[in-house]
């Protein structure tokens, strides 16, 4: 009995295809049980990555808190489930991109300070180093208000039998207890990392990230970024004050700051505004904002002069002054992804909504007082500025699209909040591309 034909013609019988049969059975067999063996396979890793997930051994390691204090040092609103998270959540998943070695060696209040402040004050952030101690005295006896301080040691970690930090905490407590206004005034945050490993000694330099960690954990509603080297007169605190509804409406109060020309021969430091006015008649001050000439800034001089509050109108992204603003509310929180780069904090509340104000009647100025500071040193080279320039100019376009995106996703595109947004966003995409060759 014939059952088809081959392809030369020849017929295949039924022995032979029984044959054929028994040949494919087997190894279609072995198929079947392989796929079986790696569906059970898949079963079985997806049941242990399942499981593993749960009891929360993936992820990131986990954070040491034992320098951590659960407790919450404001009072929340109840607007925000966020506003019922304590400090060592809320602090990681804000530096949620910050390496866990640096966040885990932060510790608050490692001194906190003997005066309460009204919830209505002014924070002043500072930072501080070993070598720096005597500026903070200096700030506390000029400002006599709140004051967040960072102190940066130069060790792997925080732990107190290191003798690195040992040796800078009896400094600090030898410090405090010569100079007891430090001790009512500031509560000291302590930050623990290693620059160089080549050079363990090396000292650190303010960064966005110390600036977030004092606002952080500031006691009060409003929170000064001031500069280093930089020193307020004793009225500056209770003119900011005075100016507070400024701040309630999440709006920036900028305090303009004056520096001594390199010829300068009278080093006075100036109380009042008038001294300021005579001292830039006689050539020996200016008004500065870096990047500008003294007197040419986005501040502009000749507004300050005439005596009342002001509105920045001519903002540009590398305005960098120092300024005051709501510690919570929609301020955003400095960008880290630069070392110190103040310009990017005041950016981000510009494009969110802030108008930016001047004050008349205060001022600050720039001098140093410690020959021996190592911030007055260059912090980066050349070939340093002009990789963060670039990086800069890569954040400003990314910002504006992020919060276009944002705005128009809460409805909140066609507020009067997003007017700064839409002309920042418009002179970005009209310049997109330009500087990519020649930079």
């Amino acid at each position: 009995m014939t059952l088809r034909i081959s392809e030369k013609g020849s017929p295949i019988s039924l022995s032979q295809t029984s044959s054929l049969r028994s040949i494919l059975r087997p190894l279609w067999r072995q198929r079947i049980v392989a796929l079986k063996a790696i569906a059970l396979l898949y079963i079985a890793v997806s049941l242990v990555m399942f499981t593993a997930r749960i009891l929360g051994c993936l992820g990131p390691p986990p954070l040491d808190e034992s320098n951590f204090d659960g407790r919450r040092t404001w009072d929340t609103n109840g607007t925000s489930p966020l506003n019922e998270l304590d400090n060592y959540s809320r602090f990681y998943k804000m530096h949620s991109k910050m390496s866990n070695v640096f966040i885990n060696n932060v510790k608050q209040y490692h001194k906190r300070a003997s005066y309460e402040p009204n919830k209505d004050d002014i924070t002043v952030t500072a930072f501080v180093t070993e070598n720096r101690f005597d500026d903070l005295r200096r700030l506390a006896e000029l400002w006599q208000g709140p004051i967040a301080a960072t102190f940066h040691i130069s060790s792997a970690s925080l732990d107190e039998n290191d003798p690195i930090v040992q040796h800078a905490f009896d400094n600090l407590n030898y410090y405090l207890n010569q100079h007891p206004i430090i001790a009512k005034y500031a509560d000291i945050h302590v930050v623990a990392s290693i620059l160089s490993y080549e050079q363990p000694e090396m000292l650190a330099r303010p960064t966005n990230f110390h600036l977030n960690v004092a606002r952080f954990f500031a006691r009060t509603d409003f929170i000064f970024y001031l500069d280093h080297d930089t020193w307020p007169t004793v009225r500056t605190r209770e003119e900011i004050r005075r100016h507070r509804k400024l701040l309630l409406n999440d709006d920036v109060i900028s305090v303009p700051t004056f520096a001594y020309k390199p010829a300068a021969t009278n080093l006075r430091m100036p109380r009042t505004r008038e001294d300021v006015i005579s001292l830039v008649r006689s050539g020996d001050l200016g008004l500065q904002d870096d990047g500008w000439e003294l007197n040419r800034g986005p501040t502009c001089y000749a507004s300050w002069q005439k005596g009342k509050v002001y509105k920045i109108e001519d903002f540009e992204v590398h305005y960098r002054p120092n300024f005051v603003s709501k510690r919570n509310g929609t301020i955003p929180w400095c960008t880290e992804r630069f070392d110190d780069n103040k310009a990017a904090c005041l950016y981000q509340a510009y494009i969110t909504g802030s108008d930016i104000w001047v004050l008349p009647e205060t001022f600050l100025i720039r001098r140093n007082f410690n020959p021996k500071s190592h911030l007055l040193k260059p912090s980066e080279s050349k070939w340093a500025k002009a990789i963060n320039s670039r990086l800069y100019t890569k954040f400003y376009r990314e910002a504006c699209v992020h919060y276009a995106r944002q705005f128009i996703f809460e409805g909140k595109w066609d507020s009067p909040r997003a007017v700064h947004l839409k002309q920042e966003c418009n002179r970005v995409l009209t310049n997109w591309g330009k500087g990519l060759v020649d930079a």
